[in-house]
């Protein structure tokens, strides 16, 4: 790899080996690629609803930060998180998507309008994939899971975060 470059995650200083083609117009009223991507998770628009629906059911909440244009991301939705939202894991937490480089709209936690960049910056998240799980505060309930450097490992890293997420809730 080149100086710099890591394998497994991009950032705006290391760009994605492989990149998707650049859109030629945006989605209307967001800043998003209007190159769609093959597997997406639910995007974060109204955290203050999740957050009441993580309540009433003790749900941890996992938000994956992404970037449009990041084959790692792709990768880690296509063959990890969306199959986990629809199956091991549905009804038991709530995943939402979160653009790193997108300036969407999104209600924070506690109501106040944000977007899905500044999100990321509150959360000190750069790099992508990141995936985060928090409380219905917004409070992480363990360590983020940044990049996608052991993809025999990935699902087992995810699967145990909101394992671990959702006994810090029961208790």
């Amino acid at each position: 790899t080149r100086r710099g470059r890591r394998p497994g995650f991009t950032d705006a200083a290391t760009p994605a080996l492989a990149q998707a083609p650049k859109a030629k117009a945006t989605a209307a009223g967001t800043n998003r690629s209007a190159v769609r991507r093959r597997a997406e998770l639910p995007p974060a628009n109204d955290l203050a609803a999740d957050a009441a629906a993580s309540r009433r059911g003790r749900l941890p909440i996992l938000l994956f930060f992404d970037r449009d244009e990041c084959p790692y991301c792709e990768q880690a939705l296509r063959e990890y998180l969306v199959p986990f939202s629809r199956e091991e894991w549905q009804g038991k937490a709530l995943f939402r998507q979160v653009g790193i480089d997108r300036r969407d709209p999104v209600v924070d936690f506690d109501g106040t309008r944000t977007t899905h960049h500044a999100l990321a910056d509150r959360y000190g998240v750069f790099l992508s994939p990141t995936v985060l799980v928090v409380d219905a505060n917004g409070r992480p309930l363990g360590e983020p899971i940044v990049g996608l450097l052991t993809v025999d490992f990935y699902g087992a890293y995810v699967d145990n975060a909101l394992k671990a997420a959702r006994a810090k809730l029961a208790g």
